[in-house]
């Protein structure tokens, strides 16, 4: 079986490898307000650039069991319901493609290769002969879109940092290189998601400084947003946690909690941030004093972890913001008030949507793979993981 896998992922860099200009088409699911995101970009040997994009979000019914999963992770999903999750996502999956493609020009409405980050419905660390090893659960389809859009698929990007003895993360690195090309320095990003991470990088040493989660992103943001009523169910610019206060002693004392000052890299456990939502200097706490303060916490411990983590000679210029919580302009003004003199520019400025940096740079990085270019391809020592992910070919479909 692993010969097989790794037969298929020689012979389909062969033939990428032919072209040179490659169009990849890259989906990714999101969290409860992200939906399926897409983007289809052509890449060259020093450059890329973006044909088209498209965004489906999530129906109620499976939005509905996203929520449970996220707000109750302690809860079983019971087979059948996770059968149909995964049948419903593979067809979403497969209605955003052919969505792009069908808004591209005939000439290029054929991928080279499709780059498929699956919908996560579990990862965490199991207790295995007293050490922690990381498992993920992940729903998605690869055969179905192999065999419809006629193209190879490329995924389990997760689960393959996993076997090599990793905690279990997309591979971004080379992409962002590539999306920073024009700059030579340090490049640092805050992705905000439901979890918020950092990643910073030397361009020049092509090496990289930090990648670590920092803390919450909106996930205790929506969670604060849903108990104030918010009409959509999340703050979606930061309008409500304006009509707050934040609670100085209450941002304190949950930015003092162990998980906060723990070095780093780590990852974040959603159950340990339920806790944190019952903390009880939150307790009597307003609606709307709580959605401030905990907008707060997401910008306070990004700068704290920075602000600890970080001890390069040089500082970055930039902190480039993305992923949706980037739409959040109270979120938006915490952070430059903590990281000044540090800039913080939203990622829409380089020309990139906020939600669409991932996705943009995990393309790249398969490009970069797929190119034969310097990356970390290997990983782990038992047994040795060579590859990023896993290839789907057509046949298979």
């Amino acid at each position: 079986m692993i010969m097989y896998i790794t037969s298929l992922a020689m012979e389909y860099s062969k033939k990428l490898a032919k072209f040179k200009n490659k169009r990849f088409l890259v989906l990714s699911a999101g969290g409860q307000q992200s939906g399926i995101q897409g983007i289809y970009v052509v890449t060259e040997t020093d450059g890329w650039s973006i044909i088209s994009h498209a965004y489906l979000p999530y129906p109620s019914s499976i939005s509905s069991v996203i929520n449970d999963l996220a707000f109750g992770p302690q809860r079983a999903l019971p087979l059948d319901a996770l059968g149909r999750l995964d049948h419903k996502i593979s067809h979403l999956f497969l209605e955003c493609a052919k969505t792009i493609c069908a808004n591209t020009q005939k000439s290029l409405q054929q991928p080279h290769a499709i780059v498929l980050n699956k919908f996560s419905v579990w990862k965490a660390a199991l207790s295995e002969n007293t050490q922690a090893k990381y498992w993920d659960l992940e729903l998605g389809d690869a055969k179905l879109l192999a065999a419809s859009i006629k193209a190879p698929v490329i995924t389990d990007f997760m689960r393959y940092s996993v076997l090599g003895g990793k905690p279990g993360e997309l591979p971004l690195f080379p992409g962002i290189c590539k999306i920073a090309k024009d700059n030579q320095g340090i490049v640092s990003h805050l992705i905000i998601g439901q979890i918020a991470r950092l990643l910073i990088h030397d361009v020049h040493a092509a090496h990289t400084i930090v990648n670590s989660d920092t803390g919450p992103g909106t996930f205790l943001i929506n969670k604060a947003a849903l108990e104030a009523g918010c009409p959509d169910g999340f703050d979606r610019d930061g309008t409500f946690a304006n009509q707050g206060a934040i609670d100085a002693h209450c941002l304190e004392s949950l930015a003092q909690t162990p998980w906060f000052l723990s070095p780093g890299p780590k990852q974040v456990d959603t159950i340990e941030l339920l806790r944190l939502y019952g903390h009880e200097s939150l307790a009597e706490k307003s609606a709307y004093d709580k959605l401030s303060t905990l907008t707060a916490l997401t910008a306070r411990s990004a700068f704290d972890f920075y602000k600890r983590e970080y001890r390069h000679a040089i500082a970055p210029e930039t902190l480039w913001v993305s992923g949706g919580g980037a739409n959040n302009l109270a979120l938006m003004d915490y952070l430059k008030t903590y990281f000044a003199p540090l800039q913080v520019k939203r990622i829409d400025e380089l020309g990139i949507p906020a939600e669409l940096f991932v996705p943009l740079a995990l393309g790249l990085t398969v490009d970069s793979f797929c190119r034969d270019e310097s990356g970390p391809w290997k990983s782990g020592a038992n047994p040795e993981i060579d590859g990023i992910g896993t290839w789907v070919g057509v046949e298979a479909g």
